[in-house]
This record gives structure tokens, C-alpha cells and sequence, in this order.
């Protein structure tokens, strides 16, 4: 349980939103209704923090198995950190967890409905700093929430969430829907300068390529679109960006998206 929580709090502290698989999808209804949820598999980085533990781990362990929603309308209600605004927005957000640390498994899943274009764009820029502020995930983990002042500890704020997300606006609207990137330069000059992002693309040596998958299921067909490697269904209503860590690093003119309906 130790060394599930220290991995916990370092995938808050260190790569949220860029971790191994992580797959953002977006459902849209007629009315601008829906769905957006996040789901990150960790199973990799389960597989590293045993081999970490070399020879010193206990093989005798029983090994975890956790499978865990946490619905998140009672400490909306119940907090006096968020706004009204927050509390409306956030009232059906969930937290899924489901690990098997024998077989190596773990994912994470945030998701939330939204009623309209606005609600999908607070959803999108704010959920991990919503789920950060009620101490969500440490309630969902099993982990102990501690108070703010406390030293030593990793733990999930906003920017570890994603260390990128100033650097892209994104919009949706009637018909519409997109994430562009504001200034390729001052892109390039953040990865150089940020010690975060530095051992995220460190990461990708040890465990492997960092993927991002985006998803997005529309209410009719698509009419045009631009996007990283993109693929769509013979429907023309379900639409897949891929692109990975290293990608957007050296080309992140390419992580840009755009669609149309």
C-alpha cells in the first residue's frame, strides 16, 4: 500500500495529463449537452515502481486490488472554496479508480456532464483544480487529505495537472469545437525552460512514448476537421486525434484541433 500511494502522488505531482495513454473524450448532444472525461492507464508506471523496488520488495505482499468511484455532488455542496458558478458546473462529476497491482493494471478515470458549450469549456480548464481543491483524488486513493501548509509531500495542483494548458485555448460553440495552440515560440521556450516537462520527456526513455488520444463523438456528421493524426469513423460522427510527448515537443505546430459539424 506504501508504494501505491508514494506512485499515486507521483503521478499527480508530475504528469497528470501526460501520462502513459491518456485519453480525453468528448461527447456532444444536439442540445450542446454532454460528456467529457479523462482517463489515464498507469499500468506502466505500476510495472516501474515494482522494479524499483528490486530485491527489498516484499514478495509475500499480498498484491492490491482496488476498484473505486467516488461521486464528487456532496463535497461540491458541501465546500466553502468553490463558487456557486463551480458548484453548478461540477454537481455530476466521478472519480474511477480500478487497479490490479498483480497483473499490473491501474486506471483512472474523471469525468463530468456538462448542460452547455460554456459548461464543457470550465470542465476542460478547471477540472483538476476543482478535484485538487475538494482533495478528491486523495479521498478516492485511500490517501489521508492533508492540509495545505504541510511540507515533503507530492501532491496534484493545477499546473502538474497540465503543465501545458497556458499554452492553448480552447472553444467550443454551436456547431463547433477546438484547441488551438496561442504561440508556437512561447511554447518552445516553456518545454526549454520548464524542469516539469524536462522529466516528463525523460520519462518517455524509461517507460516509453507518452500518448494523447482525443476523442470526440458528435450528434451528426462532421463537416470538415484538422487534427494530429486523425481518424473517423463511416459515420462521420466519432473523430480520433493521436499525438505523443515527443511529437508535440518537436513539432507542436501538429497538436493543434479543429472541428466543424
Amino acid at each position: 500500500m506504501k508504494n501505491l500511494k508514494f506512485l499515486l502522488a507521483f503521478i499527480w505531482a508530475v504528469a497528470l495529463s501526460s501520462c502513459l495513454d491518456t485519453e480525453e473524450k468528448i461527447v456532444l448532444n444536439e442540445d450542446n449537452s454532454g460528456t467529457y472525461s479523462m482517463t489515464l492507464d498507469m499500468g506502466k508506471m505500476i510495472s516501474m515502481a515494482a522494479s524499483m523496488g528490486g530485491d527489498k520488495a516484499d514478495t509475500e505482499k499480498e498484491k492490491e486490488k482496488k476498484d473505486t468511484t467516488v461521486y464528487l455532488k456532496e463535497m461540491v455542496n458541501a465546500a466553502d472554496n468553490l463558487t456557486p458558478e463551480e458548484k453548478a458546473i461540477f454537481q455530476n462529476a466521478v472519480i474511477s479508480i480500478k487497479m490490479d497491482e498483480a497483473q499490473s493494471e491501474m486506471k483512472i478515470v474523471m469525468s463530468s456532464s456538462f448542460s452547455d458549450a460554456a459548461g464543457l469549456m470550465e470542465i476542460k480548464k478547471n477540472f483538476a483544480t476543482v478535484v485538487n481543491k475538494l482533495k478528491a483524488f486523495e479521498k478516492a486513493s485511500g490517501e489521508q487529505p492533508k492540509a495545505e501548509e504541510d511540507g515533503g509531500e507530492m501532491k496534484m495542483d493545477a499546473r502538474s495537472a497540465n503543465p501545458v494548458d497556458d499554452q492553448f485555448t480552447f472553444k467550443a460553440g454551436p456547431g463547433f469545437i477546438s484547441s488551438s495552440i496561442n504561440s508556437i515560440q512561447a511554447f518552445k521556450d516553456k518545454i526549454a525552460s520548464d524542469s516539469t516537462l524536462g522529466m516528463m520527456s525523460q520519462m518517455t526513455a524509461m517507460m516509453g512514448e507518452i500518448n494523447y488520444h482525443t476523442i470526440i463523438v458528435l450528434p451528426k456528421a462532421v463537416k470538415k476537421f484538422d487534427g494530429p493524426n486523425s481518424t473517423i469513423t463511416d459515420d462521420k460522427k466519432t473523430l480520433h486525434f493521436v499525438t505523443t510527448l515527443t511529437e508535440m515537443m518537436e513539432h507542436p505546430e501538429k497538436v493543434s484541433y479543429k472541428v466543424e459539424y
